[in-house]
């Protein structure tokens, strides 16, 4: 080993970023490690809601959320193939609106809170296993040089947060498989109304088969991020593939008009997300995952920085405790997992169920019509997009409901 730190976290993303500023705030001595260099573009929605800009918030960034250039949005405008739902961001705790900030500068502005705390950084390296002692116990991490054909680097620890992502550090079992795909792409001039929206398009081409929904969130810079994402059952069931349904997006006649006259800038990029807390393992001997890693990326609005940061907020708790305890075993560790769970869990595992158990979300466009004329309802509604409270929340709005029924019935 070239070196020994009390923790390694691999992946300097939000989750990575945000494990490693509040680990060194505690007092760990800290090793960030990622495979590319900051600033880095990211493929993303881009929208931080209110929750995520709390976290980013408690990292010491509550100014620069609000530098000119950051799009603010303080409401939702939502347009189904029945109904035309705005709403604005319900009241919580992290305040009445969100931002829209390009993902490259998000990161790199998070990668950088982590080093003036204390983190020391490498990047243009790749962790490659996870190095375990014989009876078990993680000692460290083995990574190599980007394009570098050289021999391996070691690096130890006692304790590993993987947060790479979609990558396959953590080892097998320890992920969930992707269930959806997004595209995005940056428009300049476009021309749509109400700025101070995140717009969501609910179109019948991309709800035929399964569920997906497209997307305008505006910057403040004159620019738009416009995007379109769907379940992988969708593609499967549908036999497309996700370029198609992106450029099909484009061609809806109200999206073809807001982009009349806008530019492009640069071309469409796409990914892939763990949604809803389903099917990942967040914690192991000496090894905890965070963000994507830890499928963190809520199931209905695909928005995952907020709950990459809380997680890795609050794995780095858990570092704290077992370096305190000298004892980074799984019942130790169990404890960030449980609380993780607690604290998202009913909003995750509630989303992810809907979009399994609905065929389609054509089927639902009598909800979407009866919370068109109920703003208590549509405020849930909104409230279950941002993970504000669970989907079954719905269920405390009766009349809503039974207009709903009455509607599909006609249908």
């Amino acid at each position: 080993m070239t070196a020994s730190w009390d923790l390694i976290v691999v992946g300097a993303g939000p989750g990575g970023a945000s494990t490693a500023y509040h680990s060194a705030r505690a007092g760990l001595n800290v090793l960030l490690l990622d495979r590319q260099e900051f600033p880095r573009d990211k493929p993303c929605g881009d929208g931080l809601m209110p929750h995520a800009a709390g976290e980013v918030a408690l990292m010491g960034l509550g100014e620069w959320l609000d530098e000119p250039g950051h799009g603010k949005f303080s409401g939702f405008s939502i347009y189904t193939q029945t109904a035309y739902l705005r709403q604005k961001v319900p009241p919580t705790f992290h305040g009445p609106h969100g931002y829209v900030i390009p993902r490259e500068e998000t990161d790199a502005r998070l990668v950088e809170r982590a080093t003036e705390a204390g983190a020391e950084l490498r990047t243009g390296v790749r962790a490659t296993e996870l190095l375990r002692s014989s009876s078990g116990s993680v000692t460290g991490v083995e990574a190599v040089a980007v394009g570098d054909g050289g021999e391996p680097s070691r690096f130890g620890a006692p304790l590993v947060v993987a947060a790479d992502g979609i990558g396959g550090f953590a080892g097998e079992g320890m992920k969930a498989h992707q269930n959806s795909v997004a595209r995005r792409q940056y428009f300049k001039g476009v021309s749509g109304p109400n700025k101070e929206d995140l717009h969501v398009f609910i179109t019948r081409d991309m709800n035929e088969h399964g569920a997906g929904y497209g997307w305008v969130f505006y910057f403040g810079d004159g620019r738009a991020n416009v995007g379109a994402g769907v379940s992988t059952k969708t593609l499967a069931r549908s036999g497309r593939n996700l370029k198609d349904f992106y450029d099909r997006f484009l061609e809806e006649p109200e999206i073809a008009a807001w982009l009349g006259d806008a530019e492009p800038e640069g071309p469409a990029k796409s990914w892939s997300l763990k949604m809803g807390m389903w099917g990942a393992k967040r914690h192991t001997q000496g090894l905890m995952t965070v963000g994507d890693a830890a499928s963190m990326i809520h199931p209905i609005s695909g928005e995952g920085v907020g709950y990459a940061i809380e997680s890795g907020r609050l794995a780095a708790s858990w570092a704290h405790e077992a370096r305190a305890r000298g004892d980074y075993s799984a019942s130790v560790l169990k404890g960030y997992a449980t609380q993780l769970r607690q604290k998202r869990a009913k909003e995750h595992i509630s989303g992810y169920a809907l979009t399994n158990l609905v065929p389609n979300l054509q089927t639902m466009e009598p909800l979407f019509a009866a919370c068109e004329k109920d703003p208590a309802a549509r405020r849930a509604l909104v409230e279950a997009f941002t993970g504000d409270a669970p989907t079954y929340a719905l269920l405390k709005h009766p009349r809503m409901l039974a207009r709903a029924i009455r509607e599909a019935v006609r249908s």
